[in-house]
């Protein structure tokens, strides 16, 4: 499904700091003068800067996803087990397999994030510092946990502990199950149950979110009399409901949901955009994003899901 573009989903987040956090650099600074551990940096603008890579915010974004899933699934595996050879989707995908044939045999969490056999339809960009940050060092020590002694330390690391980093989240040939628990997630991330980085057991890593922007889009479709149709194909019959691809295909190789659709919510709507794609756009409200109602809607589809399986 990777070779077509039915739907996109962009969402904009602002990631900010609560307390400290570190997402430790790699080894090997040279200066002498550096902390032990040193937050990753990056050449951004034209100066050097603290960033969030996208590869930790996905990591993180899909481990709370698992945890999540794995707290509801039943007899049908929303998440399969990695480490586990016989029922790791990585390990027991056939390599001759089709594309559609292996995403059909993916648990729904490596049919969002993806594994070594399928593509991820997810997407995250590096989130990049859009206010002045504030950087702190800490000390600490590694406790014996036999003697109650320091048994290694003391070692300085480096904190962030203010600013707004910003990055930009992409969906592709998204079902809106898939868009309610990926709300989920960004939900509990907006409320700090998410932490980032290192030592989050010891008190670091406490972030909040806010989205800043959110998007659906349909490319190739436009509007016809208040409907949405393909463009030179049919008619999706389709005037105040959120479709999903599964609306969009011709066929069950995938295994998508044919009734892939929930209700438009108050607020949003179909337009066209200056392209000529139709579009939905999460409307603002006292200068804040109404985006919940949207992952609230979704998040009905994830629980039909999650009803199938049990």
């Amino acid at each position: 499904m990777h070779k077509q573009l039915f739907n996109e989903a962009i969402i904009k987040l602002i990631i900010s700091p609560v307390g400290p956090i570190l997402i430790k650099a790699g080894e090997g600074e040279a200066d002498p003068t550096s902390p032990d551990m040193s937050f990753v940096r990056t050449v951004y603008g034209g100066r050097e800067m603290v960033y969030l890579p996208g590869s930790s915010l996905k990591g993180v974004l899909r481990a709370h996803s698992e945890r999540l899933a794995r707290t509801v699934q039943g007899k049908r595996g929303l998440a399969c087990d990695p480490l586990d050879d016989r029922h790791a989707c990585a390990q027991r995908l056939e390599k001759e397999w089709s594309g559609a044939q292996k995403y059909k045999e993916s648990c729904f969490l490596c049919q969002l994030f993806g594994n070594t056999s399928l593509s991820s339809h997810f997407r995250i960009a590096d989130a990049h510092p859009i206010s002045e940050y504030r950087t702190e060092e800490r000390n600490g020590v590694a406790i014996d946990r036999v003697f109650g002694s320091v048994a290694v330390g003391p070692f300085n690391y480096e904190t962030v502990t203010a600013g707004a980093f910003e990055t930009t989240l992409y969906v592709k040939n998204f079902t809106l199950a898939q868009l309610g628990l990926l709300a989920l997630a960004l939900r509990d991330l907006s409320a700090g149950r998410v932490r980032l980085g290192f030592a989050k057991s010891r008190g670091l890593g406490v972030v909040t979110s806010q989205v800043e922007a959110l998007t659906l889009r349909y490319p190739f479709c436009e509007l016809k009399e208040g409907r949405l149709r393909l463009l030179g194909g049919r008619d999706l019959g389709v005037t105040n409901q959120l479709i999903g691809v599964g609306k969009f295909a011709g066929d069950e190789s995938y295994g998508y949901p044919l009734n892939d659709t929930v209700a438009m919510p108050d607020g949003y709507k179909y337009e066209t955009n200056d392209w000529e794609e139709v579009e939905v756009r999460a409307p603002k409200e006292d200068d804040k994003i109404k985006w919940k109602p949207l992952g609230q809607h979704c998040v009905k589809k994830w629980k039909e899901v999650v009803e199938r399986g049990n």
